[in-house]
């Protein structure tokens, strides 16, 4: 019976090319993980916005906006309607929207055109979850002068005046003519205002600065009337 062998060169050449195809395998195995890898980078890489940060919060947008806020959109200035991104989002009342602002550093106080900040447009459009945001940021308010405002600008929302008051609004601050808030709903035949500023204990015997009480000032206005008579108006 004849032996089976391999002959040292063939040996030689058999190792040789297994080695190659293990370096030509290697070599695949890394440029293919090169490949994912760079494909992965550019998956997440933040694609620039495709419109502007203006439609963006107008739309509530949130993928937009996060998008220039990667690319670090000019959220500090104004629109040429005079507000900021943050007005826009607060008057709309866009949580998520706030919040992604918040987190880069959006100026809490700026003003808009009617020299409002954030927080008064959020409170005076009845957004009081966004104002909760804009406080616990550190926001200033002026409760009391925000009521004024509220009531001068025929407010009829509950929830407006509820909170004004539990941040501390004093009902019996007066504007520059000496009439509390009560008054200038009165005024203005507001008897939803009325109705609010009562049930928060407002002073149904306040009088104006020629002396005329609440009671006088609602002649005419048999809803008003009825609802300061209740709470224990006076003439």
């Amino acid at each position: 019976m004849e032996a089976s062998f391999t002959s040292a060169p063939e040996a030689y050449h058999f190792n040789l090319h297994s080695t190659n195809i293990w370096h030509i395998v290697r070599r695949a195995a890394h440029i293919g993980l090169l490949v994912i890898g760079l494909g992965l980078l550019a998956c997440d890489a933040q694609e620039k916005p495709t419109v502007s940060l203006y439609l963006a919060t107008q739309r509530g947008d949130l993928d937009q906006l996060e998008r220039h806020l990667h690319w670090q959109s000019a959220i500090n200035q104004p629109f040429p309607d005079g507000n900021y991104p943050l007005h826009s989002v607060a008057a709309q009342g866009r949580i998520s929207l706030l919040q992604a602002l918040l987190s880069h550093q959006a100026k809490l106080e700026v003003r808009n055109a009617l020299e409002r900040t954030p927080l008064e447009v959020a409170i005076l459009t009845g957004h009081t979850q966004a104002a909760d945001l804009f406080i616990a940021a550190g926001a200033n308010l002026s409760a009391t002068a925000l009521l004024i405002t509220a009531a001068t600008e025929n407010t009829q929302d509950r929830d407006i005046v509820r909170y004004l008051v539990q941040h501390g609004a004093n009902l019996e601050a007066k504007n520059s003519v000496g009439d509390t808030a009560l008054l200038i709903a009165i005024r203005q035949q507001n008897h939803r205002l009325v109705a609010h500023l009562l049930a928060q204990g407002a002073n149904v015997n306040a009088h104006d600065a020629d002396g005329h009480s609440a009671l006088q000032l609602a002649q005419a206005q048999s809803i008003i009337q009825q609802s300061l008579r209740r709470y224990g108006a006076r003439e």
